[in-house]
């Protein structure tokens, strides 16, 4: 819990300092980032060990941001986490500084679970009708989920609207159970 408080009020920060032009940039190189820090285990463990200086582990993250095409002032941001030890924290900086920059451009995620592959059609359909009902630009991540059985499952953050059968014999099934 305690990290995650840190991540954001460091997410925050560094939101503060961007440009609105070069908040895409950062989000997307820090997204890259986090992706390194959790897929190479010699990335991690550079980064993490008390063996190389800070000097060396500031200049390997330069070098990365360099190549992701960071501002310079996340590459800033980078070395200083990595100074003060946050480094570790990247994922959930990288979350919390999408989820701000999606609020800061009106924008939403949304997830939603269906029992079978919809069509394109199908998913244009939804994501305009959801933009409409929200007010928001969309961004639709569908997965398909036989557990579902049938109607979708949208997920908006931590709020799900559960339009599926699974849940309806759930709602039915606790209904017959005060009975």
């Amino acid at each position: 819990m305690i990290q995650t408080t840190v991540a954001r009020r460091y997410a925050k920060a560094l939101f503060g300092l961007q440009e609105p032009a070069d908040i895409g940039r950062t989000a997307e190189a820090l997204h890259l980032l986090a992706d390194a820090f959790t897929a190479s285990r010699e990335f991690r463990a550079l980064l993490l060990s008390p063996v190389f200086t800070r000097e060396q582990k500031d200049a390997v993250v330069t070098r990365l941001a360099a190549k992701a095409h960071c501002p310079p002032i996340t590459v800033r941001f980078l070395t200083h986490a990595v100074r003060k030890n946050r480094i570790a924290q990247i994922r959930e900086i990288s979350d919390a500084f999408s989820k701000l920059a999606d609020q800061a451009s009106n924008r939403k995620v949304m997830q939603v679970s269906a029992a079978r592959p919809l069509a394109k059609a199908q998913q244009a359909a939804l994501q305009t009708r959801l933009a409409q009902v929200t007010q928001s630009e969309i961004d639709l991540a569908v997965r398909v989920d036989p557990s579902v059985i049938g109607g979708l499952e949208i997920r908006i953050g931590s709020t799900v609207y559960d339009g599926t059968i699974r849940g309806q014999l759930s709602r039915l099934r606790a209904t017959l159970a005060k009975a």
